[in-house]
């Protein structure tokens, strides 16, 4: 019996381990042409979180804000994010697009300020209509610019090719109401849930006239209600940014988008998981390298100008603080757009390079007359021939 020696040339890694895929996250993120669109993003996002603060139903808390007041208002710990270049970064600055998303809509729920208040009464129409501006203000946004970067980082990570900025926001401003819908159906079946909570609630305080005895018997109504508002939250707030993936990738609609976004996630909980853990680690380098960078950058120019500490200078310090947030927010999406690749081989077997490539449609190929129609046509006889003149 003779033995078979196998030799392996090479292995195929991206095959064997489909995660190193993410490490091109950061290569995806930084091409210059999609930090201008991501600055972009940075700045209509500002803008319009300005004017948001200028409207009449405003819940005003302090002074308006300037432009970096208002990034500097979307974190989860300290409310600021901390992107001085000398200073260093802040760990949930690399979601910041998740965040300002999350952010308002925790807080049409969740009102640390008045714990002990009821969901329905907490809060006035003015700071209710103020979480519901910022909420659909940040869906719109990311959906647009934030959809046009996973956009330009398919094509290039399936099919490497390029797409024009310019191109790939006016592919995603034709689908801006799938970008608000796909998230808004399952935020709005979360608060028909909590329906049964506030009906348990009317009927103790004017059956048993807030004693308890209602809620006593009832209660298990609400609980298991919230029970599965709370899993309904966290599966919206998981999956949001595949669903804005899903849609800019496959060019479909924002049923399509929710579906496929709570099926990855449902389905492949564990690998999303790990994934995002893989993402994260990935980000944390290339946002300490960027700080690192912007670091040497204020300081390389605050010495070749012979000046320090210049008020006037100060512009430009933020202007890098901008800069760094916009790669922030790109390496953010081309993270996400590398996981929905990476969940969609996973969960059904497409192929890393498949996407939907828009073109004009196909041109219609007219069909033969049958019926009525066909009998108005001439007809075209053929003459009568004899036996005689057939040939042998």
């Amino acid at each position: 019996m003779t033995d078979k020696h196998i030799t392996v040339d090479s292995i195929r890694w991206h095959s064997v381990l489909p995660w190193l895929h993410l490490l091109r996250a950061a290569q995806l993120a930084l091409r210059i042409r999609v930090l201008l669109l991501a600055l972009a993003a940075v700045a209509v996002f500002s803008v319009g979180q300005l004017a948001i603060h200028r409207l009449p139903f405003h819940a005003r808390d302090g002074a308006s804000p300037t432009f970096l007041d208002v990034l500097n208002t979307k974190s989860l710990d300290s409310h600021r994010f901390d992107l001085n270049p000398q200073g260093g970064i802040n760990r949930w600055s690399l979601a910041w697009p998740w965040i300002s998303t999350g952010r308002p809509g925790a807080e049409l729920f969740f009102r640390p300020s008045q714990a002990t208040a009821s969901s329905w009464s907490a809060s006035s129409w003015s700071t209710v209509a103020t979480h519901w501006t910022d909420l659909l203000w940040s869906w719109l946004v990311w959906g647009i610019f934030g959809g046009a970067m996973v956009r330009m980082h398919a094509v290039r990570f399936a099919r490497d090719e390029s797409v024009s900025p310019l191109h790939a926001v006016r592919f995603t401003s034709r689908l801006w109401q799938s970008y608000l819908y796909a998230p808004l159906l399952p935020l709005l079946g979360a608060f028909a849930l909590s329906a049964a909570g506030w009906i348990v609630g009317r009927a103790d305080a004017w059956y048993a006239e807030g004693q308890g005895g209602v809620l006593l018997v009832m209660g298990w109504l609400p609980t298991l209600a919230s029970l599965a508002m709370a899993l309904l939250l966290l599966l919206i707030l998981a999956s949001w940014p595949l669903m804005v993936a899903a849609i800019s990738v496959e060019g479909s609609d924002g049923f399509d988008g929710l579906s496929r976004a709570f099926g990855y996630v449902v389905n492949r909980l564990w690998e999303f998981l790990f994934l995002v853990a893989v993402a994260f680690g990935v980000g944390l380098l290339t946002a300490y390298f960027t700080d690192w960078l912007f670091g040497m950058t204020f300081q390389l120019a605050e010495w070749s100008v012979g000046v320090r500490g210049v008020t006037s200078f100060d512009v430009w310090a933020d202007f890098l603080k901008v800069l760094q947030l916009a790669v922030l927010g790109s390496y953010f999406w081309s993270a996400t757009t590398v996981i929905y690749f990476l969940l969609r081989q996973s969960d059904d077997g497409t192929p890393l390079d498949q996407g939907y490539i828009p073109g004009p449609p196909p041109k219609a190929e007219p069909l033969p007359l049958v019926g009525v129609a066909a009998s108005q046509q001439p007809v075209i006889e053929r003459p009568a021939t004899q036996p005689g003149d057939a040939k042998p």
